[in-house]
């Protein structure tokens, strides 16, 4: 007897567009009926050919670039634009300028982020073993201390450095010590060395954290077992703790290194002055002389830097499955109790901590209060600088405060920032989806590979890759050179991989479950994803985009590529003044960011009830 309540009954259709979601098919052809009737396959398509065209092609083209004979060349070369040729490669490898455009700086480069690395990963691992292994005091204080560096942006600690220690080499107002009577080396105030110590002092948070996370996973009856069977602490540290800890100090290497190769804003504040040039800074240097083709090399060469350094974690990464420092048993933390050194102990990490973040924002601060720095008389402060009309230093130059440009300036950073980072907080969200939805199809580990390429390449290469596709017209896109909308995309695009990889996270703990039964139920597409899955997944979004933000907020290395005058940023506009040995304005606007990187920072730690320290020093 047939069943006459037909709407009690589920129809068909519903059904097996919930079997689509899980994945049921029959049959290739079947198969690839059924993922053109599913959105999520679709949406992982859309998402791969418009990633493949913002990530890929940009890559591409700077392979071209670098092959291709440019209008400018074609009659020194003696062929046609667009042709074949290896001139490039030999001019920055090979010919008499080889050695400036290239070779040098690459030798620069790799020197610099030797010691970098090393010194950050030394700083780094003592001082997580002694937050996280010892019963040190204030150690949640001192923790949430140690991530304010990273907060700043990268060149801050240069312009304090030059603050301080400047001589005469450089134009403009003295250095705080030559003023106090100290003759300052040139050794001292530029080259090398400042730039492996404001570096050092920049990226030491990061090695903190990844060593405070793993020192936290490690069973303390590790190391008691071994005191048990007479080791004393040296031999503890070297066969116990070293061991467990490879992967994290592989890790941080590699990280520490590849950033370290990419920054542009302290070797070019440092290095300038002695033309103690590194890749990036030999980048910026060859787009402003307009030779597109060398620019593409150097680029190349920071992408094969790079991809190298990826290639190395991701291998880190798999031999970290086999080290298992938490077991069935339970895990047992009990800090190493320092006894009389303490006190030591205490006084050395808030001195460190001082040193790093009181001391350089102090010195900064200090410049802009003050018409010759290091000159303490009353005479000598002056808050001209912030709110004067017009500053005694310089004539048609206001103060900070009362300057439109600094607003419009400032509206503009918040604006590529701010739309930057919400299409690429929604942007990672749709391809973290697709990826977990689609999980073990072609499309869903295409979308895992290309949204990390990013990753691949440093902050002013990629802003070099945008350069070469968007200077001209191609097809149906116009250039976009010079507009605010290439800025915003390439900001969008730059931190993907942070937004992707929490995005697969937190996917990845929500199961099908509420889909399933909105799908029954009739809910399309787009009512599942705006009724279910952005709700569930807000914490994650906002957390994404406001990560972005504030990052945008102190981008320098890839908008120096893309800012021209009339469209400036922050960070642009703090590198123009410095050009034009206005260091107290400058610093200014350093310190707005700042205040502005903390803010949003705070508020974002805040909504959604996290901590970049979260956890470390507990």
């Amino acid at each position: 007897m047939k069943n006459t309540n037909r709407k009690n009954e589920v129809p068909k259709k519903r059904i097996r567009d919930g079997l689509l979601l899980m994945g049921a098919t029959r049959g290739p052809f079947r198969r690839m009926a059924r993922h053109i009737k599913n959105p999520t396959w679709v949406l992982g398509i859309v998402l791969a050919l418009v990633l493949t065209y913002l990530i890929a092609i940009p890559v591409v083209m700077l392979v071209l670039e670098s092959i291709q004979v440019h209008s400018i060349d074609a009659v020194y070369f003696q062929q046609k634009t667009g042709s074949f040729t290896l001139n490039y490669f030999k001019r920055a490898i090979t010919s008499k300028v080889a050695s400036v455009l290239f070779l040098q700086p690459l030798l620069n480069t790799l020197l610099i982020a030797t010691i970098i690395t090393i010194t950050t990963t030394v700083i780094g691992y003592i001082l997580a073993w002694l937050l996280v292994r010892t019963d040190l005091k204030l150690k949640k204080l001192y923790s949430s201390l140690s991530v304010i560096p990273f907060m700043l942006p990268s060149w801050s600690y240069a312009a304090a450095w030059v603050t301080l220690f400047k001589n005469r080499k450089m134009a403009g107002a003295p250095g705080i010590l030559e003023v106090m009577g100290f003759m300052i080396p040139d050794a001292v105030s530029y080259g090398p060395l400042p730039i492996i110590v404001c570096l050092t002092m920049h990226f030491f948070p990061l090695a903190f954290l990844m060593f405070g996370n793993a020192f936290q996973r490690i069973d303390s009856q590790l190391e008691e077992s071994a005191q048990i069977l007479g080791a004393n602490k040296a031999q503890i540290a070297r066969y116990i703790l070293l061991p467990v800890m490879r992967p994290a100090i592989m890790s941080t290497i590699l990280l520490t290194f590849a950033r370290s190769v990419g920054t542009f804003g302290t070797p070019y504040t440092l290095g300038r002055p002695v033309r103690f040039n590194t890749l990036s800074t030999s980048l910026y240097f060859t787009h402003q002389s307009s030779e597109p083709g060398v620019m593409a090399v150097i680029a190349l060469a920071m992408l094969m830097i790079g991809a190298t350094l990826v290639a190395l974690d991701v291998y880190v990464l798999r031999e970290y499955r086999r080290f298992v420092t938490m077991g069935g048993k339970g895990q047992m933390s009990r800090p190493l109790v320092l006894g009389k050194s303490q006190w030591m102990m205490n006084l050395l990490v808030a001195l460190f901590l001082f040193t790093v973040i009181v001391v350089p924002l102090g010195v900064l601060f200090l410049s802009t209060i003050m018409i010759t720095p290091g000159w303490f008389v009353k005479s000598n402060f002056t808050l001209q600088f912030w709110f004067a009309k017009e500053t005694k230093v310089r004539e048609a130059v206001s103060g900070l405060l009362r300057d439109p440009n600094l607003l419009k300036v400032g509206w503009t950073s918040i604006k590529v920032a701010g739309i930057g980072a919400i299409a690429c907080g929604f942007i990672g969200t749709l391809v973290g989806y697709s990826i977990v939805r689609l999980q073990q199809s072609n499309i869903s580990k295409y979308l895992k590979q290309i949204s990390f390429l990013p990753y691949l390449v440093p902050g002013i290469g990629f802003g070099a890759a945008y350069l070469v596709l968007f200077a001209t017209g191609r097809g149906p896109i116009p250039a976009l050179y010079g507009t605010l909308l290439l800025m915003i995309m390439a900001m969008s695009v730059m931190y993907l991989p942070l937004t992707t990889r929490s995005s697969i996270t937190s996917m990845a703990q929500m199961g099908v479950e509420p889909e399933e039964a909105a799908m029954i139920l009739g809910a399309g597409w787009r009512t599942r994803m705006t009724k279910i899955v952005i709700p569930i997944q807000k914490k994650s979004l906002f957390s994404g985009i406001l990560l972005a933000f504030v990052q945008g907020m102190k981008e320098l290395s890839l908008v120096i590529m893309l800012a021209v005058p009339g469209l400036e940023v922050l960070t642009t506009l703090s590198i123009r003044y410095t050009d034009n040995a206005l260091m107290q304005m400058s610093n200014g606007v350093i310190l707005v960011i700042a205040l502005l990187t903390f803010t949003l920072t705070a508020i974002a730690q805040r909504l959604t009830k996290t901590n970049f320290a979260q956890g470390i020093g507990g």
